[in-house]
């Protein structure tokens, strides 16, 4: 039974026992390419968002300039146009459907994040790669390596896991034995790149 054989949210499916402690309750879990990485996210969606959006009909939201314009609008609160600045009022003019409401010289912001991401799993053959991969999602969310057969240098691997803070499994037949637990994510701000992330997910879960 390797990894490598299986689709990344097949291979997860053993592994969800020892991380379902680490998960919430009502977190859903899909396979995804993000960064140019396979991976199984856990995350939350937000389903009043995700069915504004879907009655109105909102497009894809993955401009950066209309995230940052976004991120600098209050939730459900009327701004005057006037107090933008240039940069905000010309991505104004690219905000997909339903993400602002314009009512005379004002703009409100409608539109929240459509789901938090939890964990990012990584699935690979060996450790070291297993590892740098999961590396690229330490931004966003807590992030482990699920690893198929015997480790080599299983000390350096543990030790390196623990050190950055990535979870380390390793699977053997059809028993997932979690090595280093991930280490819970915290978040220190946010970033258009954090809610571009969120959005790509949001693309491939919908």
């Amino acid at each position: 039974m390797a990894v490598t054989a299986r689709e990344p949210r097949d291979a997860m499916s053993a592994a969800v026992a020892p991380l379902s402690a680490l998960m919430s309750v009502d977190a859903c879990m899909d396979a995804v390419k993000i960064f140019g990485v396979r991976a199984v996210l856990a995350y939350r969606p937000d389903l009043s968002e995700r069915e504004r959006r879907s009655e109105a009909c909102t497009g894809i939201l993955n401009r950066s300039d209309v995230i940052n314009l976004l991120m600098g609008l209050p939730v459900g609160q009327a701004v005057p146009v006037a107090a933008l600045s240039d940069a905000e009022r010309r991505a104004l003019k690219h905000v997909p459907r339903g993400v602002v409401l314009r009512e005379g010289a004002t703009v409100t912001r409608a539109a929240v994040q459509p789901l938090r991401v939890d964990l990012a799993v990584v699935p690979g053959r060996g450790w070291q790669s297993a590892m740098e991969q999961a590396e690229r999602f330490t931004p966003f969310c807590a992030r482990a390596a699920l690893v198929d057969g015997p480790l080599r240098r299983r000390d350096d691997a543990i030790m390196q896991a623990d050190f950055y803070g990535i979870g380390l499994l390793a699977v053997q037949g059809d028993e997932v034995e979690m090595l280093v637990p991930p280490r819970p994510f915290v978040r220190k701000r946010y970033t258009a790149a954090g809610w571009r992330f969120v959005e790509d997910v949001h693309r491939q879960v919908s």
